[in-house]
């Protein structure tokens, strides 16, 4: 299910708004011709008076689950490029520490290394992070890194070295959280028991129940597409880019 949602996510933002809008379309013209007369009756008068107070009701618990799910996707967003800036700072003081070694081939060394390291995560671990099909487990690259800083570097430089490998884990557990489907499901059949409800509140109107599943199905096509734009942190227009460990990679690479 997972893997259909990140192929959809990887669409185009206009796209994915189109595909949104044609769906809540289809379930605006079901409620207005099906449903709505099947509760109501042809001249929308069974049900009697139908409270607009039902109608906000179900608007506000639609917008409070909206906002909730709405802020859990922005905060996973900003922990994961806190995540890769860290990551790539950690990086970087490596890069200067092992600039400034007294040894200069220890120093060329640990370059390469880093260089090596950083290559990986940018040329083969990042592509994987599109499908969540990222090895969790400590790259053989950084193996190697962590084995000649321990012999030809210092402490601080090891240090650096778990500060990006404890930023590395968080991007990876953080970055490949999918938003749980009973949450989708939920706001899903919020948003369908909303338009029903304007629906009904405008029984005995057609044409201003035409106009009112128009707006509230615009109101809620633009609440999924913000959702889904945001919803992987590196999948779609939107996605994280490794702009800071290409940056990494390039110093490390220099004059060699």
């Amino acid at each position: 299910m997972f893997y259909v949602l990140d192929t959809m996510l990887a669409l185009p933002t206009v796209v994915i708004a189109i595909a949104v809008l044609a769906f809540w379309t289809l379930i605006a013209l079901a409620v207005h011709r099906i449903i709505v007369p099947a509760l109501c009756g042809p001249d929308g008068r069974r049900l009697g008076k139908f409270e607009a107070e039902v109608t906000s009701q179900i608007a506000l618990a639609f917008g409070l689950l909206i906002s909730f799910n709405a802020v859990w996707i922005w905060d996973r967003i900003d922990r994961v490029q806190g995540a890769v800036y860290n990551e790539a700072a950690a990086l970087s003081r490596l890069v200067d520490e092992a600039e400034v070694l007294s040894d200069k081939q220890s120093g060329d060394e640990i370059r390469r290394a880093i260089a090596d390291y950083t290559t990986h995560l940018v040329r083969s671990e990042w592509p994987t992070l599109q499908d969540s099909s990222t090895d969790r487990a400590r790259p053989a690259a950084l193996g190697m890194l962590s084995s000649i800083v321990r012999a030809k570097g210092t402490d601080v430089m090891e240090a650096d070295i778990e500060a990006a490998q404890a930023a590395r884990d968080v991007r990876i557990r953080d970055g490949l959280v999918h938003m749980p489907m009973p949450r989708w499901s939920v706001v899903t059949a919020l948003a369908i028991l909303l338009l029903i409800s304007i629906g009904a509140l405008h029984g005995d109107a057609p044409q201003g129940r035409k106009l009112a599943l128009s707006l509230v199905t615009l109101a809620v096509t633009f609440c999924f597409v913000v959702l889904f734009a945001n919803a992987r942190p590196f999948v779609g227009e939107y996605a994280i880019k490794p702009t800071d460990l290409e940056n990494v990679l390039f110093r490390a690479m220099a004059d060699q």
